[in-house]
């Protein structure tokens, strides 16, 4: 099977951690064993989330939290404050979440609504630097 390419919003390397997104390629097959938890979503239209971080799960520390848009899609929000840069992510999109430090991400659901299903995964996806 090919690797899936993933969009990860995670921290930059600069003493702000700006959120970035950046793309990498991970194998089904190591994303399966990493599974925490799913959760099956469905937000509405227009649902908005301001800067916030990529939490670590209380039991397991840090995690990546993974999204599969399956209908409608969201905006996730990177940079800084006041100039955010905007990325829609549409059905079929794969989103994997791992930015814990610095101001983080905002995020607002698209005109259709989204369902995603969410996976929790055990540690950070590994990126490569730019």
């Amino acid at each position: 099977m090919s690797p899936l390419r993933i969009s990860v919003v995670c921290c930059d390397n600069t003493p702000a951690m700006l959120s970035r997104i950046v793309e990498t390629k991970v194998d089904l097959t190591r994303l399966d064993e990493l599974v925490l938890e799913t959760i099956e979503q469905q937000l509405a239209a227009g649902t908005t989330r301001e800067l916030h971080n990529a939490a670590h799960h209380p039991e397991h520390g840090p995690v990546t939290y993974f999204q599969q848009v399956n209908e409608g899609g969201f905006s996730v929000f990177v940079g800084s404050a006041d100039s955010l840069q905007e990325t829609f992510f549409g059905a079929g999109s794969l989103v994997a979440f791992i930015d814990d430090q610095g101001p983080g991400h905002a995020s607002k659901v698209g005109p259709d609504g989204v369902q995603r299903t969410l996976r929790v995964l055990k540690g950070h996806l590994e990126i490569s630097d730019d």
